[in-house]
């Protein structure tokens, strides 16, 4: 099964709760993380939220010289293993959506996982209260 964030900008009030859905998420000790996803102000009202699209083809997997950042199969969700990052950071450069983010508090690297392994929904749309992020399950079908 395959989870895609989908996103209405329309829909956003600039309220923030994913952000902070999101750090509370990625903290630990009771202690916020940076969040992974940002509102971005585009307008008078108006708001979009900004966060890892977990594209097919990513350029921040591609652009990783040491395959730390890798795409899971079997979820297609883009993972970043913090172990074998050098953190030299050509993923923040690659990425063209600017989703990929270097927290200089913690030195690593970051970006949105869709809340792996904190179950099946990402926190962001669950606390979102317009329902601007939702998610929708893919099945992938099977080659003919």
């Amino acid at each position: 099964m395959i989870l895609r964030l989908v996103v209405k900008p329309q829909e956003c009030i600039g309220c923030r709760a994913c952000e902070m859905a999101c750090a509370f998420t990625h903290g630990k000790d009771g202690q916020p993380a940076a969040s992974r996803c940002q509102t971005m102000t585009v307008g008078k009202d108006e708001y979009v939220p900004m966060m890892c699209l977990q594209c097919d083809h990513a350029a921040c997997v591609q652009s990783c010289p040491v395959s730390a950042i890798t795409m899971n199969p079997a979820t297609r969700t883009v993972l970043v293993d913090h172990e074998r990052c050098i953190r030299c950071m050509a993923c923040v450069v690659a990425c063209p959506f600017g989703n990929m983010h270097f927290d200089p508090s913690r030195t690593l690297i970051h970006k949105c996982d869709l809340c792996a392994g904190c179950g099946d929904y990402p926190r962001c749309a669950m606390f979102c209260p317009t329902k601007c992020l939702t998610v929708e399950r893919v099945t992938e079908s099977s080659p003919a």
